[in-house]
């Protein structure tokens, strides 16, 4: 990446700002729960087409993807968003309308701005940047817009079965940083079973309780695997429910929902073997225990099912070659240092790293704002991020 060739993208971009913007307040009111994204997938299906991308198409699954053909046998990169948002929630504690994409000093407000689709818009309008400036990525340029990234990454999943390429730029939350990991998430369940009885005679049963406090006390000292990047796999109880709805009746059953946030190189089956072995030791007189990692069922909006498993973290080395690449790039573009971070939340990046698809983030989007009744994306930000997307396209396909 040239100063000249970043001085040409920097121009182009400024006629695409407009347009850019109100293609992100359009995909904010047009609302895509997960697997409800048909209409988003044809909103964006239809942007990528003006925009005059070489293909366009939306497959099984239901993603929507556009490709931008390269100059030469470079690196093929996705610039990866997902198209689903979590729900709104109790829209009397908004304070501004959710789905009207409201503009307001410069900053977009509304479900999903800041997860993502304040970072989709900047990687949608990377292709007419680049043309107007007279350059061209060496490799091939997908724009994929997933589907069922909040309830497990289907959509992502099925692309690296499918239509796996060499690098990815998730656009996931980084305030136009560079973000190379995360943790992964599994959700526990463990159950203990007695003997229910009516509560004034708790002597002939079996109260579930009693296994479950001593197991939340050993919960609380369990050694946890460290990680120099991450700091360290945690665990934290979250949800109890019984089989009781009775205050005077004790359970025959109690399950509790730990929260698990793994390192990347902590596997699905140490997790389960260090829980199980606390929970059988918490075992007491007539009460015994299970332990299951939870999977989730999903369904797209195109009626393919699946059953997917935990979230894996992933983590790219600070001096690996995309990593590098982007840094240097973004640098030369922005004329200042570029921070290397990870995520502290989880991302369809698991998936990719799974398959070989070395990932990293950029986007204008900040953390703290996204699933909150204040989710807002700045317009600045998102400007500048549709120049850094320009240049990552460059840079990440000429990578050797």
């Amino acid at each position: 990446m040239t100063a000249e060739h970043a001085t040409a993208i920097r121009s182009a971009a400024e006629k695409y700002y407009e347009p850019m913007i109100e293609f992100g307040r359009e995909s904010i009111r047009t609302r895509s729960l997960s697997g409800e994204e048909h209409e988003m997938a044809n909103l964006l299906k239809a942007e990528l087409e003006k925009l005059g991308y070489d293909e366009v198409w939306i497959d099984d699954a239901g993603n929507t993807i556009g490709r931008l053909r390269g100059a030469g046998s470079g690196k093929s990169v996705q610039f990866n968003s997902h198209i689903d948002h979590v729900h709104e929630g109790d829209l009397s504690l908004w304070p501004r309308p959710p789905y009207d994409g409201v503009i307001e000093d410069d900053i977009l407000y509304g479900r999903a701005a800041s997860d993502v689709k304040g970072g989709l818009a900047p990687q949608v309008y990377l292709a007419p940047v680049l043309r107007d400036a007279g350059l061209a990525p060496v490799g091939d340029v997908y724009i994929t817009g997933v589907v069922l990234e909040e309830v497990g990454g289907f959509g992502t999943k099925t692309l690296c079965e499918q239509m796996p390429t060499d690098l990815a730029v998730l656009s996931e939350a980084t305030n136009n940083e560079i973000r190379r990991g995360h943790r992964g998430r599994a959700l526990v369940e463990v159950t203990f079973t007695g003997h229910s009885v009516h509560a004034s005679a708790p002597s002939r049963g079996a109260n579930p309780h009693y296994a479950l406090a001593r197991f939340l006390q050993k919960v609380e000292s369990l050694p946890m695997k460290p990680h120099p990047t991450f700091g360290g796999s945690t665990v934290a109880p979250t949800l109890i429910r019984t089989d009781q709805t009775s205050g005077n009746v004790t359970p025959g059953a109690v399950t509790i929902s730990l929260d698990w946030r793994a390192i990347p190189d902590e596997t699905q089956d140490e997790i389960e073997e260090k829980v199980t072995a606390i929970a059988k030791e918490s075992e007491i007189d007539g009460v015994s225990a299970i332990v299951r990692i939870v999977t989730r069922p999903v369904t797209t909006y195109t009626s393919q099912s699946a059953e997917m498993q935990s979230t894996r973290g992933y983590e790219i080395a600070e001096d690996a070659p995309i990593v590098r690449t982007a840094v240097e790039s973004l640098a030369t573009a922005f004329q200042r240092d570029i921070p290397v971070g990870v995520w502290q939340f989880a991302t369809d990046g698991g998936h990719l790293n799974r398959f070989g698809i070395p990932t990293i983030g950029f986007s204008p989007c900040e953390e703290h704002f996204a699933h909150t009744i204040h989710d807002q994306v700045s317009l600045a930000k998102m400007r500048e991020a549709l120049i850094g997307n320009a240049v990552l396209a460059l840079a990440l396909t000429s990578i050797r």
